[in-house]
């Protein structure tokens, strides 16, 4: 018997469980990595990241090799009945809030190899491929964990497990947690292609919301071009093995002969939450904790989130900063979050997918009055929700404070020894306090790890260390909109609160203090729970 011991097992090693091994490796925390199969599968399946994610990749080293492997979103046509547009999303413009362009698109096959790569960086993290997750069973202070590879089984012992193993997740099912249905249940076909001559297509994505044959267009990098085509009555999953099948129901969207095919996969797109996302100290994250139809893209954006999220806690918690009971945080912040964008995504389904066509003629009068009259949403990143529950600061009547839940911006900045730097390149993995100017704050003497920056007027003189001046505007624009004197931001960039002068100061970060317990202050021990 394999009897090593480990921080945390990730049990599941696609892009989710990769980041996040990143994440825990650059933090020193030892990392056993699972996965069943042998190599990144080939073919792609999420298609579009966002600024987040890019930002998460950041923090690992690793955006500046993604980059030039994506093209930015061209933005989303959403088409009527007799071809009238009902709703558009538009790309924005420059500057970029966190730096990054707001979508994405990418190749999956040539992202994943950059996240198995970059975890190779550290000697703390350990990757078994062809290895098959069989059974945990815990107690108060860990996980013992079996596996099996080559009809060998073995077992080792972990702090924590986390379940990154995807939609029909062994680690959900072996805690016998169940998942809550947002009522979205259809069959849709997924088809990947490389444009092979020129042919005429849109050159944005479209959302054709058709009665007689909803389906989506999604221009991706290079040549590659996706069409998710909803199965209309009579037609079955099984149809969709048969070529002839699938080109004659592209023929209404594309020269069939101006393309090879690359990819056809039939689904059910679901809009479902795991009832639980922590069991003692096994976490769910990823598809394993959520899966929601991709007329957002944000399947694999929320799973970033969902790790980025749990990662400064856990590596906190195993490095003896931060109490154990910080770790309830991860479930209380990330699951009413995900219902959100799940409903979202899951009305934009029923916006493209509506086969009534009275139904359908009443929508495209409502959808497009809202848009001529400029009512209407048109950058995507609005529908994304702030965190609302968790970790923030919120006013003497217990409601949010203003702005807490916000994702902080990323400028570029200039330093007294940088002529130009991200933000975030300075901060790290810490909570930041940044001024306007320089107030007299006083910060208590604690373990929870600050680092505090001034920043100046684009006309100041840098003089010393902590002073920097926005090269873009975008984070001067935010503190003057919110007229914050101070902010303070928790590690995954969310805000946890601002304060209107010096003197506001001490109650937000007594706030903070008590929402971020030390180690010492508040151990509470974790139920058992026998898996198996």
């Amino acid at each position: 018997m394999d009897t090593k011991t480990y921080d945390v097992v990730l049990i599941g090693y696609g892009p989710v469980g990769a980041l996040l091994a990143n994440m825990l490796g650059r933090d020193g925390i030892s990392v056993l990595a699972v996965d069943r199969m042998g190599d990144i599968y080939d073919k792609p399946r999420a298609i579009n990241i966002d600024h987040e994610v890019m930002r998460a990749l950041q923090s690992v080293g690793l955006a500046d090799e993604i980059e030039p492997k994506t093209m930015s979103h061209p933005g989303t046509d959403f088409i009527g009945i007799n071809d009238r547009l009902i709703k558009v999303f538009e790309p924005p413009v420059k500057p970029y809030p966190l730096h990054w362009p707001p979508n994405l698109m990418f190749i999956q096959p040539e992202f994943e190899p950059v996240l198995r790569k970059g975890a190779e960086r550290f000697s703390c993290v350990t990757v078994m491929l062809n290895t098959t997750f069989l059974e945990l069973t815990q107690d108060g202070d860990g996980v013992d964990v079996t596996f099996e590879q080559k009809g060998i089984k073995s077992v080792v012992r972990a702090k924590y497990v986390i379940g990154c193993d995807g939609a029909t997740s062994c680690v959900r099912k072996l805690l016998g947690v169940k998942q809550d249905s947002l009522d979205f249940d259809e069959w849709w076909t997924v088809i990947d292609a490389w444009q092979k001559k020129p042919t005429p297509l849109p050159r944005r994505t479209t959302q054709y919301c058709r009665p007689d044959g909803p389906a989506t267009y999604v221009v991706g990098p290079k040549t590659l071009r996706r069409w998710e085509i909803k199965l209309m009555p009579g037609e079955t999953p099984e149809d969709f093995a048969d070529d002839d099948h699938v080109r004659k129901r592209l023929s209404a969207y594309v020269d069939p002969d101006a393309i090879d095919l690359w990819r056809v996969a039939t689904y059910r797109f679901h809009a479902l939450v795991a009832h639980q996302w922590q069991v003692g100290r096994v976490f769910l994250a990823g598809d394993a904790a959520h899966q929601m139809p991709p007329f957002m893209a944000q399947g694999l954006c929320s799973g970033v989130r969902d790790v980025v999220n749990l990662s400064w806690k856990l590596s906190g918690v195993l490095r003896g900063k931060f109490a154990q009971s910080l770790l309830k945080s991860y479930e209380e912040e990330r699951k009413p979050h995900i219902r959100q964008l799940v409903a979202t995504a899951k009305q934009l389904g029923e916006i493209i997918g509506e086969l009534d066509a009275e139904k359908a003629r009443e929508r495209d009068a409502a959808l497009g009055a809202e848009l001529d009259s400029g009512r209407a949403v048109t950058l995507r990143q609005r529908l994304i929700p702030d965190l609302e529950q968790g970790i923030l600061a919120r006013d003497v009547d217990g409601h949010l404070a203003l702005a807490t839940g916000t994702l902080f911006p990323q400028p570029e900045v200039r330093t007294a020894k940088l002529p130009s730097v991200l933000l975030d390149d300075i901060v790290g993995e810490k909570f930041l306090i940044v001024t306007r100017g320089s107030p007299n704050i006083h910060l208590p003497d604690d373990d929870i790890g600050y680092i505090v920056l001034h920043l100046l007027s684009p006309e100041a003189t840098l003089s010393r260390d902590g002073e920097f001046i926005d090269l873009t505007g975008t984070l001067s624009a935010w503190m003057e909109k919110h007229r914050a004197q101070v902010a303070v931001i928790r590690p995954d960039k969310y805000v946890f609160g601002i304060a209107l002068s010096s003197i506001d100061f001490p109650t937000l970060l007594r706030q903070l203090r008590d929402q971020v317990p030390a180690a010492a202050q508040n151990h509470v021990p974790i139920s058992t729970r026998i898996a198996r």
